[in-house]
């Protein structure tokens, strides 16, 4: 299935989660590399191609254990060949 417009879905990271354990003792944050998953995930989750790589990345502010994210989603042509562009926002 292919997505041509844009999608929205809720992300929430467990305060259990072992992910938290040693990133960072004194303030836990939400590595990027497990954002960039959980984003991934969600829009093959909504019938979005797999993507073999993430060209470019910004990361604003931290996420914290229990933080709950709005990820916002849409195919895009600009560039080279399709993608997506997403943002993932603290709600």
């Amino acid at each position: 299935m292919q997505i041509s417009r844009m999608k929205t879905r809720g992300i929430s990271i467990p305060l259990a989660h072992p992910v938290f354990e040693g990133h960072f003792p004194d303030r836990p944050i939400v590595p990027g590399s497990m954002l960039i998953d959980l984003v991934l995930a969600a829009w093959e989750d909504a019938g979005g191609e797999t993507f073999t790589s993430v060209p470019v990345v910004k990361f604003h502010r931290p996420v914290a254990p229990g933080d709950t994210l709005v990820l916002h989603f849409a195919p895009t042509t600009q560039g080279i060949g399709a993608g997506v562009r997403f943002t993932c926002l603290r709600e």
